[in-house]
């Protein structure tokens, strides 16, 4: 069975019955947007289908409806510092974009380059902060930005109070820091997952050593000046 408007298929019966756990809310549904109109699309949508569990996914130009957005309740996962417009849909990045949103009162995660990169979310997460000190523009504190890639990602995600938190109960998947997570130079000193202690031993690290104290003695002739 089809549902067909002057001959042309515009959802089959597969399709439709795919969507029902979506506008009952029993799944989530994250929908890319960048331009505010597409994202006021997004809202109307919700609008329409109150119990859909909608996420707004980039939101580059989130900060222009962000009280639009917090009024309907969505979450946000933002791209952290756009402040060129990639597309034609990003002519109102700024990086004040996830401080603005947040300010506004929307529930907002930071990913990093369209969540390909997710190594550099502390750096993401440290220049929000670090953004706070250029007048006139909108970073989050510390706990806000660290909060934005942990407990809140966990919750948007439905993992509220088991993922991205300390607390008995919760999983036991811990990264232990040199210093500060969100400055650039920090690195894992110790990680756990599941509460097991993982081995940071790695091809890079056995090459460090290796030649770190390499024994010189024993170098071909070829570097025998």
């Amino acid at each position: 069975t089809e549902i067909v408007k002057d001959d042309e298929v515009l959802l089959s019966r597969f399709d439709a019955e795919a969507l029902v756990p979506v506008v009952t809310g029993k799944q989530k549904l994250y929908v890319a947007a960048e331009r505010a109109s597409d994202i006021r699309g997004a809202l109307a949508l919700k609008s329409e289908f109150p119990a859909l569990d909608l996420v707004l996914v980039g939101a580059t130009e989130g900060w222009m409806v962000a009280s639009e957005i917090a009024a309907a309740r969505v979450p946000v996962i933002a791209n952290g510092l756009n402040d060129l417009p990639a597309s034609f849909e990003q002519l109102g990045a700024t990086q004040s974009n996830a401080g603005r949103m947040m300010r506004a009162g929307v529930k907002v995660a930071i990913n990093a380059d369209s969540l390909q990169n997710p190594r550099r979310l502390q750096q993401v997460a440290g220049n929000l902060v670090a953004l706070n000190r250029l007048p006139g523009a909108a970073g989050m504190s510390w706990g806000q930005a660290f909060a934005a890639i942990s407990s809140v990602p966990a919750e948007i995600s439905g993992m509220g109070g088991k993922a991205g938190v300390l607390k008995p109960g919760a999983l036991g998947d811990v990264v232990i820091w040199s210093e500060d997570p969100l400055e650039a130079g920090a690195v894992p000193t110790q990680v756990f997952i599941g509460g097991v202690k993982q081995d940071l031993t790695s091809h890079q690290s056995r090459l460090r050593d290796r030649y770190r104290e390499l024994d010189e003695s024993q170098r071909p002739e070829a570097y025998d000046w």
